[in-house]
């Protein structure tokens, strides 16, 4: 019933005058999905995104305050690098052996 009912509206939509009043009708139906939707984005996803652009910047003005401190940095990260790296190799071993059987 859904489909067909798109379909008709779509059909309609593309007709000169009856379209333009269709197109009308389905944006005043949509729009309390869409302002439900800008609300959680707003009141969500922003306060997040811009906490974690905060924090990046923070790090970066750091790190150019005291390049020193990046230079005795890099080894452990290094070696936590290499870690991870070692885990996920096993994993994946791991995981071609499950596959393999």
């Amino acid at each position: 019933m859904e489909a067909l009912l798109r379909r008709i509206v779509r059909t309609l939509a593309g007709w000169p005058v009856v379209g333009r009043l269709v197109r009308i009708l389905v944006a005043l139906i949509r729009l309390p999905e869409h302002n439900d939707r800008q609300h959680r984005f707003a009141t969500e996803q922003l306060p997040a995104l811009l906490h974690t652009m905060s924090d990046l910047n923070a790090r970066t003005l750091a790190v150019l305050q005291d390049p020193e401190n990046l230079a005795q940095s890099l080894p452990v990260t290094l070696r936590g690098l290499t870690r991870e790296l070692a885990e996920l190799r096993t994993r994946l071993e791991r995981l071609e052996r499950q596959l393999g059987q």
